[in-house]
């Protein structure tokens, strides 16, 4: 049944307007953009929206509607609903808000039981829906080119916030990183996270970004056996309302009960999820982490022509990888007097693309991580060490992340490594957040292997 969200063959917009300052106006917009299949407006008032038909009620469109967009005040909601139903929709996403969030939980019942009566799936309210690039599907209502939409890619956020979904979307655009799918949630009267996951990891999608305020009562066992139903994916998860004070926000945001962030986090852990600790690790992972393999061990070296830069990356990651020295006569020979081996091993500040080579090419497959941290302002240095670094990854099969900062000399690397599928952080405290969520996921997938031998072995 989810199909009718992400991949509808005929797609009604209620409250479609041409007035461009309204949702209706831009979603519509979106969908005649992106949508492939049979999109019809509905709108007392018009017979016709930016080329699109309009008819006065769903009722009065001829053809069957696979999913309906509801963008209309609250007040008239339940009216539409009535509508849909007897239309016999399949899914409806109901982007209107002013339900439970503000009290109103009266209404958002009333609408939800509705449509559970009779079997017509729903997300939202109090929502901006969905954007799934392989269905042309974009219900959010920020409009191009001033939101722009990011290149497609395996990575999947689903999201309780739809501001939130809107800005990491935004920031990917503006870098060129892949999102291939966003959901915003909303309020959540009927899909959630537990069916979402799998659902999209049958689609081919293998990194998941979840932001979540709150699970509903019951929902807990159904979430953490959707983890276990996509252990072979990388999933990321920033837990909202950790405080009494953000607690607060969320019951006013999303209506959500946040509960106890600890039990949240070690319960998700045991099942293979990973738990963001700061919010600077939400763009670590689109940015980085999606694009890279989980390491299989905890060696890290770091290769940098920035002596200072290999510093800080080996006082925040130093406690959690190993930082073995390499010993390499090999490799001491073919290096200028001035360049030893070490960990952090820095080329100097003359390096050339082709010492970058050497020693990523001599060291590279003895470790399990590698942080190649390359300014471009160095003379020998070019976007071609972008290259450089996808080949060692593919030859050793080692993880590489290419850390770079600065101007625009940065901005042409990252847009070498995007087009090469490579793992990117733009500044020094990306790459420590990526090489974080990298140790975290790799760790929380220890403790659910060792959680599945224990479970195997006692029912034997």
């Amino acid at each position: 049944m989810l199909d009718a969200f992400f991949e509808p063959r005929s797609v009604a917009i209620i409250g479609a307007t041409p007035k461009p300052r309204k949702p209706g106006y831009i979603i519509l917009t979106n969908m005649k953009t992106r949508f492939k299949g049979k999109l019809y407006a509905v709108n007392p008032k018009y017979k016709n929206v930016l080329g699109v038909p309009c008819f006065p009620s769903i009722l009065d469109v001829s053809d069957e509607v696979d999913l309906a967009i509801v963008v209309v005040p609250n007040r008239v909601v339940e009216k539409v609903i009535d509508d849909v139903i007897k239309k016999d929709v399949k899914a409806v996403i109901i982007i209107t808000a002013g339900f439970s969030e503000i009290g109103n939980k009266e209404l958002e019942e009333r609408v939800k039981e509705r449509l559970r009566e009779h079997g017509i799936r729903a997300i939202g309210p109090n929502c901006l829906g969905v954007y799934y690039y392989p269905g042309g599907v974009d219900t959010f209502f920020f409009r191009e080119p001033g939101t722009p939409r990011p290149p497609p890619s395996d990575l999947a956020i689903i999201s309780q916030s739809g501001a939130l979904a809107a800005s990491i979307m935004d920031t990917a655009a503006s870098r060129g990183i892949g999102i291939g799918a966003a959901i915003s949630l909303g309020n959540r009267i009927d899909v959630g996270e537990a069916e979402l996951l799998p659902y999209l990891r049958s689609k081919g999608f293998k990194s998941f970004l979840l932001y979540i305020e709150g699970l509903r009562d019951g929902e807990g066992k159904s979430f953490l056996e959707a983890l276990s139903l996509i252990s072979d994916s990388k999933v990321l998860i920033y837990k909202g309302g950790r405080t009494k004070v953000s607690q607060r926000a969320t019951a006013s945001h999303t209506a959500s009960v946040a509960g106890s962030y600890k039990v949240f986090k070690d319960v998700v852990e045991e099942f293979g999820g990973a738990v963001a600790e700061d919010p600077g690790e939400i763009m670590a992972f689109a940015s980085a982490v999606q694009y890279m393999d989980i390491p299989k061990g905890n060696k890290l070296l770091v290769v940098t022509d920035a002596g200072g830069v290999g510093v800080q990356l080996a006082d925040a990651l130093g406690d959690l990888y190993d930082m073995p020295k390499p010993l390499s006569k090999e490799l001491e020979v073919q290096l200028p007097p001035h360049v030893r081996p070490n960990n952090p091993m820095d080329v100097g500040g003359d390096a050339d693309d082709a010492r970058y080579e050497l020693v990523l090419k001599t060291l590279s497959k003895r470790y399990d991580l590698v942080i190649v941290a390359a300014l471009l302002e160095s003379p020998g240095t070019t976007p071609y060490i972008a290259d450089i670094v996808k080949e060692v990854q593919e030859e050793t099969g080692v993880p590489h992340l290419l850390l770079s900062s600065g101007g625009k000399y940065s901005e042409v690397l990252e847009l070498r490594a995007r087009e090469l599928g490579l793992g990117f952080a733009k500044g020094v405290e990306e790459a420590i957040a990526a090489a974080k969520v990298l140790w975290r996921i790799r760790k929380t997938k220890e403790i659910l292997a060792k959680r599945l031998r224990c479970q195997k072995a006692i029912s034997v």
